[in-house]
């Protein structure tokens, strides 16, 4: 182990260099902007790694599937992670261009640094690390990275359920997501549920004068705000019927868990600002609200004129989206099919609704003997770690949970401060370097 661990050290700025070039590909699954480009330069990485790599093919976009074996008979880790990142643009509000990656202040700001590709890129390495020392692996690996996470990895499920025998594993490990703020080696152990929808209210079909026409015409944005409101009380509970009988009480691992996890009071307000901090109603019960509870959140409203400036329109569609965050046992497809009645129901059958995305709830007991002994091993390396019971974000730990029946856990590498998904996205070199050599603790840890 002594052997890897100087390995990673001592190549720690050629691994920074590799991961710029993986950067500079955008891989925007959205668009299919040189997404196989991406795929073909990770699976050239794995298999410079001593990883058995190939491209799989889904009816979407690629993925990257690859095996380190270790002793017959040993424990089996599945790796999962995604290649895929978010559109951005440098006008957007970016310091640097996104694809163009800068080191600032010991951060790497790209699109994808933290979100996800410097994370399995630290896992990667900490095989390659094995391999480049003679040092036999303890375990074997399987790798499953994909390139349609970030559209709601709409083919994966698919690809899980044909390939079992494949992908058959005695856990799954992503590294994905962000770091308590403190820093301190965090892991989950579930995830929240998503269901993403879209509403529309057609008005006139096209743009109108809003002199010409207001006040004759009514604009669609009243009539979508209406039913927008009739979704939720001002206190946030969502006003579906039934839509919290599914809810799964918390356990005492799980209340325990959260009582463990610090105050993040000091951290967020590092973290969001004073500004943010203030969107913030209780601070204390910041990770009960995003870890184990559901909400509905607004995402966005598009239609008439948004931009800079003025331009008196009466706008011809108004659309909005929404997402639901769910805990177990709550099911996206039902619940999708309780907002189209509810809607229905409250005379909002003019209101067209759209399923855009769902991931169901998933959650990995942390009583699971493969998951005390990887809490063991991290804590050995770096001392104990912070176990979040959920993972606050959506992703698909239900093909791990459910289809391989397998204990699932998620083990992320980066800064809490990282940005995914927004402008300057980045992830601390500190961070991604301590990520690899975390990454051989847990393969130490599941050591027979």
């Amino acid at each position: 182990m002594s052997a890897v661990i100087d390995h990673l050290r001592a190549r720690r700025e050629e691994n920074i260099r590799q991961l710029i070039d993986f950067l500079k590909i955008p891989c925007i699954s959205t668009t299919n902007h040189r997404v196989r480009e991406g795929a073909e330069f990770l699976a050239g990485v794995m298999d410079r790694a001593g990883i058995e790599t190939k491209i799989m093919e889904t009816k979407g976009l690629p993925l990257v599937y690859g095996e380190a074996k270790g002793p017959e008979g040993a424990p089996t880790l599945l790796i999962y992670g995604h290649y895929d990142v978010q559109p951005a643009d440098a006008a957007e509000g970016w310091t640097s261009d996104p694809f163009a990656p800068e080191i600032r202040s010991g951060r790497i700001y790209a699109r994808g640094s933290g979100d996800n590709k410097g994370q399995h890129f630290a896992q990667i390495k900490a095989v390659e690390a094995y391999h480049a020392t003679d040092t036999p692996l303890p375990i074997n690996l399987k790798f499953l990275i994909e390139g349609e996470e970030e559209m709601g990895s709409p083919n994966l499920g698919e690809f899980v359920r044909k390939n079992k025998a494949l992908l058959k594993a005695d856990i799954a490990c992503s590294s994905d997501g962000s770091m308590h703020p403190s820093a301190r080696p965090t892991i989950a152990l579930g995830c929240r549920g998503l269901l993403y929808i879209e509403l529309t209210c057609r008005g006139a079909g096209k743009d109108l004068h809003s002199g010409g026409y207001g006040g004759a015409v009514e604009s669609p944005f009243w009539r979508l705000t209406e039913a927008v409101g009739a979704l939720r009380t001002k206190k946030g509970r969502v006003r579906l019927p039934g839509f919290y009988e599914a809810v799964r009480p918390l356990g005492e691992a799980d209340k325990k868990s959260l009582a463990d996890i610090p105050d993040p009071a000091s951290e967020l307000t590092a973290a969001l600002g004073e500004g943010g901090m203030r969107q913030i109603a209780e601070p204390e019960k910041f990770y009960e609200k995003t870890l184990t509870q559901p909400n509905l959140n607004i995402c966005g409203f598009q239609g008439g004129y948004s931009q800079d400036g003025v331009k008196t329109v009466l706008p011809g569609i108004a659309k909005v989206k929404m997402d639901f965050r769910l805990v177990v046992d709550q099911d996206p497809d039902r619940i999708f099919g309780d907002v189209c009645a509810f809607l229905e129901n409250k005379g909002f059958d003019d209101i067209e609704v759209e399923k855009m995305a769902a991931f169901f709830p998933s959650k990995t007991p942390a009583d699971h003997p493969l998951i005390e002994k990887i809490l063991a091993a991290v804590e050995g390396a770096e001392g104990e770690p912070i176990v979040f019971p959920n993972f606050g974000g959506s992703v698909p730990d239900i093909l791990f949970t459910r289809d391989l029946k397998i204990p699932s856990l998620w083990f992320p590498f980066a800064n809490a401060d990282s940005n995914p998904h927004a402008p300057d996205e980045n992830i601390r070199v500190d961070l991604l370097h301590r990520g690899s050599e975390l990454a051989a603790a847990v393969i130490e840890g599941l050591r027979e």
